[in-house]
């Protein structure tokens, strides 16, 4: 009877944890795009050449500048976005990211998204419906800042410090959490249900980057993702996000594996 009841609870739980998934979980990460405005094609491809060395995933690619289709994005399991420069981040290209983020994939804004100056701003929907975690609350920062804190999540997994220079003067927005902190108190890194906001410039060949930078972008990628899409990351306590069977809510059996 016992053993009944445990084994009706624990289908009660998957099921649960089926309907009721964890804030931020979403499908493994496979394919990436990095898309670039107000730049050139060879700075995008620089981002996207360490993303896909350092991420090992199996796809990145990248574009630059023109506004982009919800069918081209959707191609991607992720998309990380940055801009550099004026009228190269209108409310066209807002509007299609904020379609992409409600297909529930992984989104990563940076900076210059939240600039305030003139047209480099995100506009469009992503601002309007609040979807991004950010918004800016003055103009960009141009100073020297290092990684002062983290709250030790999966964002912050294999990055020991950070410093950087050109960020964005941000504020978070409703229902956003912030994860880590620069020295000089600004948010480092934030995070809204699918959408990730990095308040660091990642085209690193303009330099004035240094540290974990590099790891800390692929975490905003893939960090929280449900590698076997058994409803639970390893944050929730998967010991093995790449089986289905083993995950919080299984049966612990006497086959020498820990199930759950």
């Amino acid at each position: 009877m016992l053993k009944k009841f445990l084994s009706s609870m624990s289908g009660l739980m998957l099921l649960l944890a089926t309907v009721f998934q964890s804030p931020g979980a979403f499908a493994s990460v496979d394919s990436v795009l990095v898309w670039g405005t107000g730049t050139s094609q060879s700075n995008v491809d620089g981002v996207a050449a360490w993303i896909k060395s350092v991420g090992g995933f199996t796809t990145v690619d990248s574009v630059v500048n023109g506004t982009q289709t919800l069918a081209n994005l959707s191609n991607y399991d992720a998309v990380l976005f940055f801009s550099n420069s004026s009228g190269s981040s209108n409310s066209s290209n807002g509007n299609v990211l904020a379609d992409y983020a409600d297909t529930g994939a992984r989104l990563v804004l940076t900076t210059f998204s939240w600039a305030n100056q003139g047209n480099n701003t995100l506009g469009g929907r992503i601002v309007s419906d609040a979807l991004s975690p950010y918004e800016y609350s003055g103009g960009s920062l141009y100073s020297n800042a290092t990684m002062q804190s983290n709250d030790g999540s999966d964002f912050f997994t294999s990055v020991s410090a950070v410093g950087g220079y050109y960020r964005d003067a941000v504020i978070l927005t409703t229902g956003a959490v912030s994860h880590g902190t620069w020295s000089d108190g600004r948010s480092l890194l934030a995070s809204k249900d699918n959408v990730v906001g990095v308040n660091l410039f990642p085209d690193d060949a303009y330099g004035q980057l240094s540290g974990d930078y590099r790891q800390l972008f692929v975490n905003a990628l893939s960090a929280g993702s449900d590698e076997d899409g058994d409803g639970y990351t390893v944050s929730d306590g998967d010991c093995d996000d790449d089986d289905a069977a083993i995950n919080p809510a299984a049966d612990e059996e006497c086959d020498g594996v820990d199930n759950d």
